[in-house]
């Protein structure tokens, strides 16, 4: 989860931090909403340009499950609060800890961190991320489990591991090779490049960007746009895309029939034809 916030390269960000993130009484470190079924998960830590501590790791496992387990959920937005998307890790928590004591902060954060990212990259409903100010280290998983990533103009993007003499977590090491090839990952992870957000679309790292000043608007359009959408067709394509690095072109043709078989029987592909065919707008209920 390190950071490299203090990289004169990088969007500039908060200094080191001192404590573990919010205490009982204060706001939770992520905001979670659901409404219409649409999911809005929020990094909310702006004063740390939210800055992954164990309390944002135990945030976004929560609103990871509460994703998974809520019926009807037919998109997820997630955002953030604050002047940055996030920088990463929180290295102020890191540098009061002794050796031993980060070792073990580190690894208990990961596994928390590492079942959220897992829990959203497994949702049967797409997700839209918006990303703005900076995004770095241990940040950029949120990203890789998107299905839609919109970056405002001037984000800046990096790993940053290598400048704190840390390895990596949040899935760089499997994510990065897949989405921009294995010579630009080990550029990232190496020569601590610094993307702007043209070159993180140009990467593939992100779909699009966009003004700054629209970013929050654009996103939640694209979220809500998805929400009102096909939902289970939706599940089955997010599944398909996802899984289709990692399966032979025989077993992902079979895959495909029998996801078009479950879509072929359900309530939205009878409006989808019936709209077409009637020239009309579809209705979509997500069943």
């Amino acid at each position: 989860m390190a950071s490299n916030a203090e990289s004169p390269e990088a969007t500039p960000a908060a200094g080191p931090q001192s404590g573990t993130g919010p205490q009982p009484g204060d706001r939770p470190a992520v905001g979670f909403e659901l409404a219409d079924g649409l999911a809005h998960v929020r990094l909310d830590r702006p004063d740390t340009r939210n800055a992954l501590d164990t309390a944002m790791a135990v945030g976004l496992r929560d609103a990871a499950r509460r994703c998974a387990e809520a019926s009807g959920l037919r998109a997820v937005l997630i955002s953030g609060a604050g002047p940055a998307f996030s920088v990463g890790g929180d290295i102020g928590v890191f540098a009061e800890a002794t050796d031993h004591e980060r070792a073990a902060l580190l690894r208990g954060m990961a596994a928390l961190y590492h079942e959220a990212l897992r829990r959203f990259r497994d949702l049967d409903a797409p997700i839209v991320c918006a990303v703005h100010g900076a995004v770095a280290g241990g940040g950029l998983g949120l990203l890789y489990c998107a299905d839609l990533v919109l970056a405002a103009e001037g984000t800046r993007f990096a790993l940053g591991y290598g400048a704190l003499g840390l390895s990596s977590d949040g899935g760089s090491s499997w994510f990065l090779p897949r989405m921009v090839g294995p010579k630009r990952a080990a550029e990232l992870y190496f020569e601590q490049r610094v993307l702007t957000a043209h070159e993180a679309a140009d990467w593939g790292l992100v779909s699009r960007v966009v003004p700054a000043e629209a970013i929050r608007q654009e996103a939640l359009a694209v979220a809500r746009r998805l929400a009102a959408g096909p939902t289970r067709a939706y599940a089955e394509m997010r599944h398909l895309l996802n899984d289709s690095g990692d399966r032979s072109l025989a077993d992902h043709l079979a895959a495909e029939e029998r996801a078009m078989f479950r879509t072929a029987a359900t309530a939205d592909a009878a409006e989808g034809i019936a709209a077409f065919t009637g020239k009309r707008e579809p209705h979509y209920q997500g069943r």
